[in-house]
C-alpha cells in the first residue's frame, strides 16, 4: 500500500518536473518572440505544440515510474490517472473563471522573463482542457510502455 501511494507522488513529481524543465528549456531555446504572438502574452501555435509535446513525455516518463516503483499496480497507475485528471480540471477551472489580463498587462515589451512569461501567459481554453487529457493519455502509454502489455502481477 505505502509503495503504491509512494508511487504515485513520485509519479506525479517526476511529471511536473518534468514539464518545468523542458518548458523552460524551451523558452530560453525559443525566446519570448517565439513563444508568443508579437507584442501580447497569447502563445504561438509553435509554443502550444511544444508544450503538448512535453506534457505528454513527462507523463509517459511518469507513468513508467509509477509503474515501476508500485511493480506494475493497476491501483497505482489508476490513481495517478484520477489525480491528473482532477488537479488539471482544477487547473482548467481556474484558468477560465481567472480575471483576465488588463489592456496594459496583455502589452509584451523587449526581453520577457521566464517567471514574467508563466504568470501572463494566455493560451487558448482548449489547451487548458487538452493537458490534463494528455497527461492521462501519457501516463497509461508509460505504464504500458514499461509493462510490455503484461497482466498486472502486483498486488492493488
Amino acid at each position: 500500500m505505502l509503495r503504491n501511494i509512494l508511487s504515485v507522488i513520485i509519479g506525479y513529481i517526476v511529471m511536473g518536473l518534468l514539464v518545468m524543465i523542458w518548458l523552460t528549456g524551451a523558452y530560453l531555446a525559443l525566446g519570448a518572440d517565439r513563444a508568443f504572438e508579437a507584442g501580447t502574452y497569447d502563445v504561438t501555435p509553435v509554443w502550444m505544440a511544444v508544450w503538448a509535446v512535453s506534457s505528454i513525455v513527462a507523463a509517459v516518463f511518469g507513468g513508467i515510474v509509477c509503474a515501476k516503483i508500485s511493480r506494475h499496480s493497476k491501483g497505482a497507475l489508476i490513481a495517478l490517472v484520477v489525480l491528473t485528471g482532477v488537479l488539471g480540471a482544477g487547473n482548467t477551472i481556474y484558468r477560465m473563471n481567472a480575471e483576465p489580463l488588463t489592456p496594459e498587462q496583455q502589452v509584451r515589451t523587449g526581453d520577457t522573463p521566464n517567471t514574467e512569461a508563466m504568470m501572463n501567459a494566455q493560451a487558448p481554453t482548449w489547451m487548458y482542457i487538452a493537458e490534463p487529457l494528455m497527461g492521462m493519455v501519457g501516463l497509461i502509454l508509460g505504464a504500458k510502455f514499461l509493462s510490455g502489455g503484461r497482466k498486472n502481477t502486483a498486488a492493488e
